[in-house]
């Protein structure tokens, strides 16, 4: 899809576009460089003019040759329809529109996924040391909704929907206690952002944003409680997914709403409900796997730049 790939990374910059489920956020970089060039966040509403604003950041740069998209929804034929909104891209499109040398779609934690290998340990706060004993790592999130990727060897990185699975929904509500599980389908809508803001609900009968939530946690028995039994279900869904891709490596949690919660985490408590129930040799695998959060803000940003600049390398 590059266009002469001898000559076409010299001397040229990319454009990095990720569109989540609640914003925009824009940078530019030098190809080869690890560094962000007027990195932006807006909300979604530009995407109804998103031709023009993508035409404009073109303008404005001749030397952008290259896009990189990192978009929330399932990646299909070169091509990606957003989960949360009426928006698809597709890259034989772009290129026919825009004049780059090269367009490269990923689903978000996709690009996170890429960008995994560039977080240092100083970087991240564990909440459990491990032992690591392979070379595949998970990554996952809870925002808008619940994404996931699985990273093995660094090199490939294997984008997940378990956020609309499933699984391990009823037994969790059970454990809990809670109630009016009409409302709870699949894992993001317990775990996610919308979750947190769900759990409330049951609980105050009344609807706050997960912000709220989050910072009335010391003032307001439902908030503690919510976000409580939000970090519970967490680790308890991150044990059935440990089992089921075996990340040695590691669990890596990422985005906003985590470093959010951050302070709320109860080290102890959590890695207790990350091995309960579990015979015990399989909970001393578990207990092997590190678990972290990265504290780095723009993830997917960062991992679509390291993603374009192992291209450019591959090709020299």
């Amino acid at each position: 899809m590059v266009i002469d790939p001898q000559v076409a990374f010299i001397n040229s910059r990319v454009l990095l576009i990720d569109i989540g489920g609640t914003n925009i956020r824009t940078a530019s970089a030098d190809i080869g460089s690890s560094s962000l060039i007027n990195p932006y966040k807006q909300n979604l509403d530009c995407l109804a003019s998103f031709d023009q604003m993508l035409q404009k950041f073109l303008d404005e740069d001749a030397s952008i040759k290259h896009l990189v998209f990192s978009i929330a929804g399932p990646k299909l034929h070169h091509s990606i329809a957003m989960t949360n909104r009426e928006f698809k891209i597709d890259e034989a499109e772009i290129l026919k529109k825009f004049k780059v040398d090269s367009c490269h779609i990923l689903n978000d934690w996709e690009s996170i996924g890429h960008g995994l290998s560039l977080f240092k340990k100083d970087e991240m706060s564990f909440i459990n040391d491990g032992n690591a004993f392979n070379e595949t790592a998970l990554i996952l999130g809870p925002g808008t909704g619940l994404g996931a990727a699985q990273v093995i060897r660094e090199s490939i990185v294997l984008p997940t929907e378990i956020g609309n699975s499933s699984f391990s929904i009823p037994e969790l509500f059970s454990e809990l206690g809670l109630e009016n599980k009409k409302d709870f389908n699949v894992v993001e809508d317990l775990i996610s952002g919308g979750g947190l803001a769900k759990i409330y609900s049951l609980f105050a009968d009344k609807d706050i944003s997960p912000e709220e939530i989050v910072g009335s946690y010391h003032s307001d028995q439902f908030a503690q409680k919510s976000v409580d039994v939000f970090l519970t279900s967490l680790a308890q869904i991150l044990s059935e997914l440990a089992l089921a891709y075996m990340p040695g490596k590691g669990i890596y949690l990422a985005g906003g709403l985590m470093r959010s919660l951050k302070e709320f985490i109860d080290l102890d408590l959590f890695m207790r409900n990350f091995v309960v129930n579990r015979k015990s040799l399989h909970a001393d695998v578990l207990k092997q796997m590190p678990i972290a959060l990265i504290n780095q803000e723009m993830t997917c940003l960062h991992g679509s730049l390291n993603f374009i600049n192992k291209i450019s390398q591959n090709l020299n």
